[in-house]
């Protein structure tokens, strides 16, 4: 009698558990749409994170992603940096270093409403997957491209801190999303680059803003 009792009250507990725990966590949505509707994440909560703008550079992107040591930077990249680098993005995919997709400025995809997915789909060629995430070069996120990367299950990010040049001391709170830029007319040094990556503990986009560690194929868990 003891051990019918037990196995029902185990029977309920379980489908309780089955049942609840979906609804308790339905704002955890798969790895592809971090967020519930449309919108552009700018800041998380749980620690510090550095990313990367990468549109210009080679012999010294070589050495430096050689030596990037885990927890790598999330790097947004042009397309056309992709298609003039595929030897160091060879070295990034097998580094698991997460890479995701930089776009244009944010004015262009609403001239063009074609614009994303054409982008999209050339990364995806490029590299082999679709972004997590998307950011457009200027930081302006139209309402139109915030629709349409949702559409595509692409999440959009921007940061609440921004490198420029001058700044010797970066000082980043907990939640701070840091933009480094990498491009021919903006550049941040990579000596001071490495020197920052190696000042403190960083986490990753998703353990910044949920405070877990998601799975995705280019970042490992």
């Amino acid at each position: 009698m003891k051990s019918k009792l037990l196995l029902i009250v185990t029977l309920f507990v379980f489908v309780s558990l089955f049942f609840i725990i979906p609804n308790k966590y339905s704002s955890m949505l798969p790895v592809f749409q971090l967020v519930e509707k449309p919108t552009v994440v700018s800041k998380g909560s749980h620690g510090k994170t550095i990313t990367i703008d990468l549109t210009f550079g080679k012999e010294d992107m070589e050495v430096f992603l050689k030596g990037l040591e885990a927890p790598y930077p999330h790097f947004f990249i042009s397309n056309d940096w992709i298609d003039r680098s595929p030897a160091l993005i060879q070295i990034m995919r097998e580094k698991s270093i997460p890479i995701s997709l930089l776009g244009q400025e944010g004015s262009k995809y609403i001239d063009d409403p074609s614009l994303f997915k054409k982008e999209i789909d050339q990364f995806e060629q490029s590299v082999g997957e679709v972004p997590l995430w998307f950011r457009t070069k200027d930081y302006e996120f139209p309402i139109e491209l915030q629709k349409t990367a949702w559409k595509y299950e692409v999440n959009l990010l921007s940061s609440s801190k921004y490198w420029v040049e001058g700044i010797q001391k970066i000082k980043l709170e907990n939640g701070d999303i840091l933009s480094i830029p990498l491009h021919q007319e903006e550049r941040m040094d990579i000596k001071q680059l490495s020197q920052l990556l190696k000042s403190d503990s960083f986490l990753s986009i998703e353990q910044n803003i949920f405070g877990l560690t998601t799975k995705s194929k280019t970042i490992p868990e």
